[in-house]
């Protein structure tokens, strides 16, 4: 009579074949890259597009979010002098919580999609209060970005309310890949994430008369 095998698979066996059924599994995380452009032919204004890089794990953009945020290490003074969350006008209003919008994001970009995001930073003249850039960094981001579509994530760093030394006042304007939908987020634009997005931002921003022509 033939014998039946009882011998339990070992564990090191085990994991061979779940690596080879996932091999996700055995990759290295995704890394967040970015390219940047801009600072030196228009000072005042920097452009940067984000993608992943890898085909494993992304721990997304909400963390890269909070480190703008959050700046410094000091639980008051090393905070955004100001952020706020633009929608457009079709967007649903959950998006308007930051963390709504990063947790969706992060969990509903397709594996095959690298575009993550994009950012400006803008620079607030130094002969006029920041509320006051602040303010127009804010119009400008909604006819540029928001009027497409898009959310924007508007944070501003003033170094004098931290109390540091110097001016550098300044608003980042974090734009997330994909535009808003009246059902969430559609697919990623390719074109805001390119040389041509960054070429129509800088006109846009130029309209306002705070980066040299």
């Amino acid at each position: 009579m033939a014998k039946t095998a009882t011998k339990t698979a070992r564990p090191r066996a085990i994991a061979k074949r779940v690596a080879k059924l996932n091999p996700a599994t055995t990759l290295a995380a995704a890394e967040l890259k970015s390219f940047g452009k801009g600072d030196a032919a228009h000072p005042g204004f920097a452009f940067t597009r984000y993608w992943w890089e890898g085909e494993g794990s992304r721990e997304g953009i909400t963390p890269w979010v909070h480190k703008k945020l959050t700046p410094g290490n000091d639980p008051v003074f090393g905070k955004a002098a100001k952020a706020e969350v633009l929608l457009s006008d079709t967007a649903p209003g959950d998006y308007a919580d930051l963390a709504f919008l990063l947790e969706q994001f992060d969990r509903k970009l397709p594996p095959f999609e690298r575009h993550a995001m994009i950012q400006t930073k803008l620079a607030l003249p130094a002969n006029e209060p920041w509320h006051v850039g602040y303010e127009r960094a804010r119009d400008f981001a909604r006819s540029h970005f928001c009027a497409r579509g898009f959310a924007v994530i508007l944070v501003a760093h003033v170094p004098g309310v931290a109390g540091l030394d110097g001016y550098g006042n300044h608003v980042h304007c974090i734009v997330p890949s994909r535009p808003l939908t009246i059902n969430g987020f559609g697919g990623a634009d390719h074109r805001l994430c390119s040389d041509k997005g960054y070429a129509e931002a800088l006109a846009a921003w130029k309209a306002w008369g705070t980066v040299d022509q």
